[in-house]
């Protein structure tokens, strides 16, 4: 708002202010007796700028968005650790600690007490851990525990939101009222819960009403989330009694989405020093890409196409390949329409 109050401009416009006949131009002793004031000015506008600026939720930096969310009551999504299952020789008590790659985790429930299956949690949030499994290292001492291992990844961590993400949230909640029962209520708190990515809520069949979700990764739901989803949103054994989110009457049932596996085949020409085996990598993780963009539009469509045309331009645009032929999808030519609620995941990819 006052960015072209910088200290030229506030100069110019004192000195223009000065009786006539006096000296103002620059080294004078009245233009030297008002330079500090006028760097002092300039400051104080890009303080009153700033001011101005995190007033309003579109312009607001981080610290004073989440404070303008707060009171509307639409909360930053605070990073979140990730859970793990642990098999163990021998009984461990909730509360051990352990230590791998770098992360320490602590077990906090029991999954299977005969098998010595538990569930722990890392003590860092963030998705970084999300990706190891492996031997663990024991931080305390525990009787006849020689063999512990992390062997299942079963609620992603999560990171802190977006700074956009969440500044898009808050501009939504302007246009949108939730209240008790309706869609734009089951949106905000179905995707508050931590390891949900989305949620589609439909109108009551029967005696149920259905919600189907997404994990925050954008594949389909562990059944440790979706118990956990059920458990706060609508317990099995109080179905329609008002214990959690959902209003009183309403008997919600949580499903996730399914996943449909995308084989692609295709045949490319590379460029000088370059190779099928040597991109390899790079193929697979474009299609992966593509698969992830169109598994985030799930949320927002009945029904997702995977297209033969977006599967041979991702391919193209990697350095090295000059032109993509004969690709196939699923040994066909044909783009491929979803089911509803149905995602696609990368599956074998062939590219010769």
């Amino acid at each position: 708002m006052y960015e072209d109050m910088t200290m030229d401009v506030i100069m110019e416009e004192m000195m223009e202010e000065m009786p006539d006949g006096l000296d103002t131009s620059e080294g004078s002793l009245i233009y030297h007796s008002c330079a500090k004031h006028g760097a002092r000015l300039e400051e104080v506008y890009t303080e009153l700028s700033a001011l101005v600026d995190n007033q309003y939720s579109d312009t607001a930096d981080l610290d004073h968005l989440v404070r303008f969310g707060q009171e509307k009551g639409v909360y930053i999504e605070e990073a979140t650790p990730a859970q793990f299952e642990g098999v163990f020789n021998a009984t461990v008590p909730i509360g051990t600690e352990f230590s791998g790659d770098d992360y320490n985790y602590i077990v906090t429930d029991v999954i299977n007490e005969e098998e010595h299956k538990y569930r722990l949690e890392c003590e860092d949030a963030g998705t970084e851990p999300n990706g190891w499994t492996g031997d663990l290292m024991c931080l305390d001492d525990i009787d006849e525990l020689e063999d512990a291992q992390l062997t299942k990844l079963l609620v992603p961590g999560t990171d802190e939101e977006d700074e956009e993400s969440y500044r898009m949230r808050i501009e939504d909640s302007f246009g949108i009222k939730p209240f008790a029962g309706n869609k734009a209520y089951y949106k905000e708190e179905v995707e508050a819960i931590d390891g949900v990515g989305g949620e589609k809520t439909y109108r009551r069949k029967g005696s149920s009403i259905s919600t189907v979700i997404i994990s925050d990764e954008y594949r389909k739901a562990s059944k440790e989330l979706i118990d956990s989803v059920q458990k706060q949103v609508d317990p099995v054994q109080n179905h329609g009694e008002g214990i959690g989110i959902a209003p009183i009457g309403h008997a919600v049932i949580i499903s996730t989405v399914n996943e449909y596996t995308v084989n692609v085949s295709a045949v490319a020409t590379y460029d000088t020093g370059y190779s099928a085996e040597g991109l390899k990598t790079q193929i697979e993780d474009a299609i992966e890409e593509y698969m992830l963009s169109l598994r985030k539009t799930w949320v927002d469509t009945t029904s997702i196409i995977v297209r033969r045309a977006a599967i041979e331009n991702a391919i193209y645009n990697i350095d090295g390949i000059t032109d993509v032929t004969n690709v196939l999808i699923n040994g066909g030519t044909e783009n491929i329409t979803l089911q509803e609620n149905v995602i696609p995941i990368k599956g074998a990819v062939s590219c010769s």
